[in-house]
């Protein structure tokens, strides 16, 4: 039996929160049909001052973590990665510019031996990232790739799967939003095999 745990970090998302619980409860067809078994979904909700909350609570069997106040992107993910049962974990927004219909190709490239798969805006056919955002998502690629001697594409993406086992390998990191990028560059630095797989992107 192979579990993947789903981990979303919500902060005033009340406007999205629903539709992206339901588009990821929506794959888990599609994620048995590739070996994945069961789809664990959790919602870590951090310090939102709108009724995110108790949109979350109104889904029988997705669990809702709640930080007191705010704390940070990074540290709502760790929250929800040490909560995960699963032996795989993934993570996408809250706020729907990414596919969880992407779950199952990402998964597959796990269960096929790689430690960490990440959803490549930049390799999409269909890509909405912003101008600036496309330049800083290249300086981070350019320096991660110098570093570790390894191209990344999309080192700050926000949508990846990675087997549990490897997140102690991963750590430290931060609490903010520059989560994802560190991420990256820890898996470069470990030597972690690491997969990139186009997905779309919508801003």
């Amino acid at each position: 039996m192979t579990t993947l745990s789903v981990v979303v970090p919500a902060l005033n998302e009340e406007a999205s929160i629903a539709a992206i619980i339901q588009r990821v409860l929506a794959a888990a067809p599609a994620l048995v049909q590739v070996g994945v078994d069961t789809t664990e979904l959790i919602v870590v909700d951090d310090g939102s001052q709108d009724a995110t909350a108790q949109i979350v609570s109104q889904f029988p069997g997705v669990r809702l973590i709640q930080h007191a106040h705010n704390r940070g992107y990074g540290a709502a993910l760790k929250t929800g990665f040490c909560a995960a049962s699963g032996e795989l974990v993934g993570f996408l927004d809250a706020d729907g510019t990414y596919p969880p219909e992407e779950f199952p190709a990402l998964c597959s490239e796990v269960l096929r031996g790689a430690d960490m798969v990440v959803g490549s805006r930049r390799s999409g056919s269909k890509s909405e990232m912003p101008f600036v955002r496309r330049v800083g998502n290249l300086l981070w690629s350019s320096l991660v790739s110098l570093l570790g001697n390894h191209r990344v594409l999309d080192p700050a993406s926000g949508m990846r799967v990675f087997r549990k086992d490897v997140f102690a390998s991963l750590c430290p990191l931060p609490d903010g939003l520059n989560f994802t990028p560190v991420m990256s560059t820890r898996a470069v630095y470990e030597g972690l095999r690491t997969v990139e797989l186009p997905i779309p992107y919508e801003e």
